[in-house]
């Protein structure tokens, strides 16, 4: 299903640290893959999870890589487990610019993609070219671990120039919101201490801060 449009605002209001820091609050740390640098992209990627899993081939090739990659639908994030930032994708370039074309949202990787094109691309960086023939297809759209992180098909996956970062549907509008609100309270926060203000009942901010907080933006 399409991610709901205002959901969407949201989300794209926020940065993935916000995110992260929100689903850190409720218990849920395995959201944010670690090592993974934005290649290419704007602002914000925002997509539904769809996640293929990669092992090194062995005997007889697995399922087609190919025919996962024309499976995925438009406005879906593809997240790949590759297994670390030694291995490279297969014909990355190639199926990075059919990904594309097919109106994928993002693509994140905990491995390396050789040479990206147009489609906002987070990777765990430089692979020697060869690694690119030694990974094949062993399972799609079923829960897996990308550098580190739990991705589960259907998550919302925002990715930004901080990183990408991976929301249970369940909550995400939950999310999304707290998430809002924690970064007016960031920059206010950020004000404050520009205009002189002491970081004491401010880093956390104390009942006194936050009520200081809410009085000066609700009457905005």
């Amino acid at each position: 299903m399409p991610i709901d449009t205002t959901l969407r605002d949201a989300l794209s209001a926020v940065t993935t640290a916000s995110l992260a820091r929100v689903l850190a609050r409720r218990g849920l740390a395995a959201c944010l893959p670690r090592g993974l640098r934005r290649r290419t992209g704007g602002a914000h990627a925002i997509g539904k999870a769809v996640t293929l899993r990669l092992i090194p081939a062995r005997d007889a090739p697995g399922p087609s890589l190919a025919d996962a990659v024309e499976a995925v639908p438009e406005g879906a994030f593809v997240v790949i487990d590759a297994g670390g930032p030694g291995n490279a994708l297969p014909f990355g370039a190639i199926l990075a610019e059919r990904l594309q074309r097919r109106g994928a949202a993002g693509l994140a990787i905990s491995g390396a993609l050789t040479a990206p094109g147009a489609l906002p691309i987070w990777d765990a960086g430089e692979a020697p070219a060869l690694a690119a023939t030694g990974l094949v297809l062993a399972g799609a759209n079923e829960p897996i671990a990308c550098a580190g992180a739990a991705f589960h098909p259907g998550d919302i996956v925002v990715g930004d120039g901080h990183g990408v970062v991976a929301i249970p549907d369940s909550i995400a509008e939950a999310v999304a919101f707290e998430a809002v609100e924690q970064q007016r309270l960031d920059l206010w926060i950020q004000r404050a201490v520009e205009n002189g203000g002491s970081l004491a009942g401010l880093l956390p901010p104390d009942e006194a801060a936050l009520a200081r907080f809410r009085a000066e933006t609700e009457t905005r």
